[in-house]
């Protein structure tokens, strides 16, 4: 029983052994002088897979160009690989976004190349899928559904600004209709106010018409006085200058009748004398000859 139980142990051992490393990195086939190596084994969508390849014997060719599959799929075609520090060559891929490629669970990669001594050989590894990797079409659908998400948020938050703006229009209605009364009451204010701004604009009219008629005429009776003003003011040159032939002449009939008044004052004055000194020798005359008493006579 114990001799059992120990076989059964080294079994399950040796199994265990064997599943830990085709599960790290270990290809599950593999030629003498060459290591390959799937790094990680495991992973999703933004893994990066590389395929490692190691010549450790010098007269074994390495993996120089390949051709890779991804459960039979081709993922690339005589693909150069990168030469690492060891001397290495690393192939890059990523999980194929395109189901059933990328379903969760085990993949099988593939690796064709020729190489010395062996001739064409191809080498297989096993890459666990452990997460969903979307497709592009799936991407896209993500995508749009988060598009409309977003849309559909900014919509909500129209409609909320809506129903607010809303609110505010019907208030703002309820205050134009009470200022819609307060107008109309204006308006029919202003329309009575209008008939008897039309009444005094016909009135105002008339008088114009009455104004203008005034004005023409007085626009033909100034015409009519300007020409008779030009005419009284030759008239008036014409009479200055009488006026002044009139005054030159005056002044001269003024010098000659003061030199006349002088004139005639001076005779009358010698007239007063003369009849003066005539009446005093008449009275002198008649005193002596009446009046005067007689000498006595001598006798002798």
């Amino acid at each position: 029983m114990s001799k059992t139980w120990k076989i059964l142990f080294l079994t399950v051992l040796i199994l265990s052994l064997t599943f830990v490393a085709t599960g790290q990195v270990k290809a599950q086939s593999q030629y003498a002088g060459i290591t390959a190596e799937v790094l990680p084994s495991e992973g999703g969508a933004n893994t990066t897979i590389i395929l490692r390849f190691l010549t450790t014997n010098s007269s074994v060719g390495n993996v120089q160009p390949a051709d890779i599959f991804w459960d039979n799929n081709t993922i690339a075609l005589n693909q150069a690989g990168t030469v690492g520090a060891d001397d290495s060559i690393n192939y890059n891929i990523t999980v194929p976004n395109e189901s059933p490629l990328s379903d969760v669970g085990n993949h099988t990669i593939r690796v064709d190349s020729t190489v010395a001594p062996y001739g064409a050989i191809s080498f297989f590894f096993t890459f666990n899928v452990t997460e969903f990797i979307p497709s592009p079409e799936f991407l896209a659908l993500n995508d749009t559904y988060y598009s409309l998400l977003t849309n559909y948020t900014n919509i909500l938050g129209n409609y909320t600004q809506l129903q607010t703006n809303f609110s505010d229009l019907e208030t703002n209605y309820q205050t134009l209709g009470d200022n819609y009364t307060i107008l109309l009451d204006d308006y029919n204010a202003l329309v009575s106010d209008e008939t008897t701004l039309t009444a005094n604009y016909n009135y105002v009219l008339n008088t114009y018409g009455n104004l203008t008629n005034s004005y023409n005429s007085l626009s033909t009776n100034y015409a009519s006085l300007l020409a008779s003003f030009q005419t009284l003011n030759a008239s008036y040159s014409t009479l200055s200058q009488d006026y002044s032939l009139l005054n030159s002449s005056y002044t001269g009939l003024l010098s000659n009748y003061n030199g006349l008044v002088g004139q005639l004052n001076f005779s009358r004055n010698l007239n007063y004398a003369l009849i003066v000194i005539a009446i005093a020798l008449a009275l002198i005359a008649t005193y002596y000859v009446y009046f005067k008493p007689k000498k006595p006579t001598k006798t002798r």
